[in-house]
């Protein structure tokens, strides 16, 4: 554990960001404060390979700039030598004698995943309070009033994170529902193929001379792209977008690829159980296969955090043209209900979806199976002048 006599965590922080710096990872201040931020939210408490976790999601990338063999070494030296410095403090440090009768701690199954700070493209925090229409509850992390940085980073287990997410819109058996209809045949565009079976049997009623039976082409089989924005507002969500990833995860949606982006996706994607593993948008894009491939985007678009962003309405916008071609259906699902979208982001995005925007709710997975049974695509229309 490291020493909470160690002076305070800002200056162990600023001084292991130096040292990474000193041993040549080109980071930047606002990547400095990312790490300040989720320190004061309690991330990296739990002593020295708690912290080097988040450090290496937020500052090791999959770029030539950011080479994880440096900040190995250098996040290893820089921890030897701190517990050379105050080993002897804390070898003297007296057991806390616990507390009698020690309140229950429910510890949560499994607390949202941290993901990885690329640039980050918009500031804003999460929306603690966001809850959809139904009052669906979102998932919180609750702590003590006592702040984490006044105390260093010895980890004191009467504080723990209590996660009491329930009551979730989008169940597993929804998407498992969900997936059977979207998988089925449906029609493509206007062609069509010849129809043997009917053509014999007509033949057979009507003799050598009667007309060929020609049937509409369907697509027989379905692939599943699942995108997933993974911005700082989205984290209190991930627990309600748990059924979706545990779905591919189970195999109970295959083929699938699940990815990840920070606010709109820019030049890569990122696997999600990998985050510092990118991939070249161009690259999957060509992959895809434009019959089978259905999208599935899950995202605020800005509604959490109430925010306006020209830069983020562009990056999608660009985005979605590149997609478009490639998929034979493209469904967004937002977790905030539609009236929080309203002067944001999200409102211009719907705007760019034809208004096929689609809450998070078992509802709007209904009328996706519609539209797939109907074999319609949500096409992309030009984004409005700003």
């Amino acid at each position: 554990m490291i020493s909470s006599e160690y002076v305070q965590i800002d200056s162990l922080l600023l001084n292991l960001f130096q040292e990474l710096r000193k041993a040549g990872m080109a980071l930047t201040l606002e990547q400095y404060e990312l790490l300040q931020k989720a320190v004061a939210q309690g991330y990296g408490l739990g002593g020295w390979e708690d912290l080097k976790r988040v450090c290496r999601l937020l500052w090791v990338k999959p770029s030539a700039n950011y080479d994880g063999d440096t900040f190995e070494r250098a996040f290893d030296a820089f921890k030897k030598d701190n517990i050379r410095q105050h080993g002897a403090k804390m070898d003297r440090e007296p057991e806390e004698k616990p507390p009698e009768d020690p309140p229950p701690i429910v510890k949560p199954t499994a607390l949202p995943q941290i993901p990885p700070r690329r640039t980050p493209k918009k500031t804003g925090t999460p929306s603690a309070t966001a809850s959809d229409e139904n009052n669906t509850e979102v998932p919180t992390a609750v702590k003590t009033n006592s702040n984490p940085l006044e105390k260093g980073f010895t980890k004191d287990t009467s504080k723990e994170y209590i996660l009491t997410p329930k009551n979730f819109p989008i169940k597993l058996q929804d998407v498992r529902d969900t997936w059977k209809f979207l998988k089925r045949p449906v029609p493509i565009g206007k062609e069509y193929e010849l129809d043997i079976e009917a053509t014999i049997d007509l033949i057979e009623r009507e003799g050598l001379f009667s007309d060929v039976v020609m049937r509409p082409v369907k697509v027989r089989r379905a692939e599943l792209l699942l995108l997933i924005d993974d911005n700082l507002a989205m984290i209190p969500f991930f627990g309600a977008l748990q059924p979706f990833t545990q779905a591919i995860d189970e195999a109970r949606i295959t083929p699938a690829r699940i990815y990840r982006f920070t606010s709109y996706p820019d030049e890569y994607l990122y696997q999600w159980h990998h985050p510092t593993k990118a991939e070249l948008i161009t690259n999957l894009l060509s992959k895809l296969h434009k019959n089978r491939t259905i999208a599935l985007i899950l995202s605020d678009a800005g509604a959490a955090t109430g925010t306006y962003s020209e830069e983020r309405i562009q990056g999608i916008w660009k985005f979605l043209h590149k997609l478009s071609p490639c998929v034979r259906q493209l469904i967004w699902l937002n977790p905030l209900p539609s009236k929080r979208w309203q002067h944001t982001s999200a409102w211009e995005i719907h705007k760019i979806l034809d208004g096929k925007m689609l809450t998070y709710e078992s509802a709007s997975l209904q009328t996706v199976v519609k539209q797939n049974s109907q074999g319609s695509m949500i096409q992309i229309c030009q984004i409005p002048h700003l």
